[in-house]
């Protein structure tokens, strides 16, 4: 049986998201830079994706008596 082939599409960032904008700000070496999330997922309309998002919250402070 002979494979189908395939072409992924993968994107990364990691940065400040502002839901109302749809946008991730981020920086690196170069400079500061906008991220247009709402673009990049409008490109994957009707196409099937997996879709991970983790958030660094604050830890809660734990007081040791």
């Amino acid at each position: 049986m002979s494979k189908k082939n395939h072409d992924k599409s993968s994107f990364n960032r990691t940065g400040l998201f502002d839901y109302e904008k749809m946008t991730i700000n981020y920086e690196d070496k170069n400079g500061v830079y906008t991220f247009n999330l709402k673009s990049a997922l409008e490109k994957l309309d009707g196409q099937n994706i997996s879709l991970s998002v983790e958030a660094e919250t604050p830890a809660a402070i734990v007081d040791e008596e």
